[in-house]
């Protein structure tokens, strides 16, 4: 096995050189000199030991990924296509930064105070917290964080990145409106946080024309499966008067197109659905998902970026980071 001596004789530096490149100490050593080590220690395919690293005092090189919810949708939450496609990308551009990933559940606030601090963990990206929750976590745990869709009562006081869910529900709300769907339901799990903004959105586009779009059109259906599918059979008679439905996000929406399809009734000919994320599956369903793109990877490589900001002792110019988003039309809605 390869030591650190060896890649100082081969590199023509101090042992200590390597060491400050491999545990990111590089104040003092020129970009040429950090190039030349970091190039003979992929070709050597070094890998340095947790243990000694930690107890350099230079940092463990560990990013926590702080998952808030054990379940989305009824399942684990990694299975759902957002939380798993962000989770990787953050994932595999952490890897090629030289850090690693670790996976922490934040359901429960203390035990994600005890492994970041047990690990050193040098920051966290936190998904699925809100406001309360992030006061108590940083009130117990010094350590760099960026939330992810994260809406505060008032102004942002906390790193947040996020997308514009309030355009998204809005952009959806006028396309309907437009294809004559003028009493479109809009359907959610939750009525708070990223879906209330979409609905926020939706309403607005839905009485732009001087109409009232009252919050009983705001429906709000169980998170696990076997419920919500019950709630669907309940309320099929007012998804037909309506004729259209813009669900919160993809996998609800899909979900309750196969749901229709089981029951015989047609999409778009009698209900049109709309969804939100624009998910790898969004194009694979039949019919093709009428839904809001936001860019899941773009989301993931930002919220990396302005942690790694904040660890390097950076500031951020601004605090809440939100990337546009866009419709895609495809076939679940009747023109």
């Amino acid at each position: 096995m390869i030591r650190l001596q060896d890649i100082a004789e081969m590199a023509g530096v101090s042992r200590t050189t390597v060491s400050n490149v491999i545990n990111g100490n590089t104040k003092r050593v020129s970009q040429e000199t950090i190039d030349k080590i970091t190039a003979i220690l992929k070709e050597q395919n070094y890998v340095p030991h947790m243990g000694s690293v930690m107890l350099s005092g230079h940092g463990s090189r560990i990013i926590g990924v702080v998952l808030g919810f054990h379940y989305a949708h009824g399942m684990q939450s990694l299975q759902d296509p957002f939380v798993g496609e962000l989770v990787g990308t953050i994932q595999m551009e952490t890897e090629e930064k030289g850090y690693y990933v670790m996976l922490i559940g934040g359901e429960n606030i203390q035990n994600v105070v005890d492994i970041a601090s047990k690990w050193n963990v040098e920051g966290l990206i936190i998904l699925g917290y809100n406001e309360e929750q992030y006061r108590r976590l940083s009130r117990k745990l010094n350590k760099k964080m960026i939330m992810i869709d994260t809406y505060p009562e008032g102004a942002y006081t906390f790193p947040n990145v996020g997308v514009d869910d309030y355009s998204g529900g809005y952009q959806i709300g006028e396309y309907l409106y437009s294809r004559g769907y003028e009493k479109a339901l809009f359907v959610a799990e939750t009525d708070k946080d990223t879906d209330y903004y979409r609905w926020m959105g939706f309403k607005q586009a839905m009485e732009k024309r001087g109409k009232f779009c009252s919050r009983s059109r705001y429906i709000v259906v169980p998170g696990e499966k076997h419920l919500r599918l019950r709630k669907y059979g309940e309320l099929l008679p007012r998804f037909l008067e309506a004729r259209a439905l813009a669900f919160s996000s993809d996998y609800d929406a899909i979900e309750a197109m196969n749901f229709f399809f089981d029951k015989g009734i047609r999409i778009p000919d009698q209900i049109s659905i709309t969804g939100y994320d624009d998910s790898i599956y969004a194009s694979m369903v039949r019919p093709k998902l009428t839904t809001v793109h936001q860019d899941v990877r773009q989301k993931a490589h930002v919220a990396l970026k302005c942690l790694m900001k904040l660890i390097q002792g950076e500031r951020l110019e601004e605090l809440n980071i939100k990337s546009p988003v866009y419709l895609v039309k495809r076939d679940s809605v009747r023109e």
